[in-house]
């Protein structure tokens, strides 16, 4: 998990397989991408992405895509759901932005990258026993629960390699994380990217009792991740002593997975499960 946290939020998540392919899913904010994502890139040696996953259409997901490309970072292959337009204009100006997200579609194209659309079912042989799958895609207008906005159009994403699993979450609301949890049997995971920053709106706990993770990520600020708004999931790993790896505070968190155990190590050394 990258850090695009600061101030404000965002999520990027970088999956690099030994003798296999990079995968970024999501990119942060054009500005934190362009503090914290490319030169975390270019540090590490990293020149192109094999496949992009953009979860959904809000900019503090997506916005990093033209700061990479401007930084000559090649993307081969990014899967980018356009939104419905009507939900899309419903979040105006605060929220989705259909005309942008079609400037970053042909944005993409225009530096030779593949742009396709993401739908349950799809599976992606990174090398090295790991295969990442699409669980979920829902477009808004023909779910299981009528019409949703645009966080419950995530991507729910499984990674898996060796004897570990990893579920990335995007913005999963309440209305569409209620669903899965009552009937999802796809869910569990030894890491989970939490929600929707672990703030208010998301999925229900249901949902992460169903998950079961060892090890919470959460793409949050300390700001927002110490408010009241955030409140309910901190209570709700705390009493289920899971525990809990915030950007805001750790920095980049890296999880490096060795198929018979994992280590996680930190950027910086916080206890970001407490708020002080």
């Amino acid at each position: 998990m990258v850090n695009v946290n600061t101030a404000v939020q965002g999520d990027a998540h970088l999956i690099q397989v030994k003798r296999g392919k990079t995968v970024l899913i999501d990119a942060g904010y054009p500005e934190m991408a362009q503090e914290q994502l490319i030169p975390f890139l270019q540090t590490n040696q990293i020149d192109h992405l094999d496949l992009v996953f953009v979860t959904h259409a809000h900019r503090d997901h997506y916005g990093g895509i033209e700061p990479i490309l401007q930084a000559g970072i090649k993307i081969k292959e990014v899967y980018f759901n356009l939104p419905d337009k009507k939900i899309c204009d419903q979040e105006i100006p605060w929220g989705c932005n259909y005309e942008e997200v079609l400037q970053y579609h042909q944005m993409l194209k225009a530096h030779q990258a593949k742009v396709k659309s993401a739908y349950p079912g799809q599976a992606f042989n990174l090398g090295n026993q790991a295969t990442l799958r699409i669980l979920y895609a829902f477009d808004g207008i023909n779910t299981p629960v009528g019409t949703t906005d645009i966080n419950d159009m995530s991507l729910i994403i499984k990674l898996e390699h060796a004897q570990h699993q990893y579920l990335f979450t995007g913005d999963l609301n309440h209305t569409i994380g209620d669903y899965l949890a009552k009937n999802s049997q796809e869910l569990a995971a030894d890491v989970l990217d939490v929600p929707h920053h672990g703030t208010e709106g998301v999925a229900p706990n249901e949902f992460f009792a169903q998950v079961g993770a060892k090890y919470a990520l959460v793409p949050s600020p300390q700001g927002l991740w110490c408010s009241d708004r955030s409140s309910r999931i901190r209570n709700w790993f705390q009493d289920h002593d899971t525990p809990v790896l915030v950007n805001g505070f750790s920095g980049h968190v890296r999880v490096e997975d060795y198929g018979n155990r994992l280590e996680i190590s930190t950027e910086k050394e916080h206890d970001s499960s407490v708020c002080s």
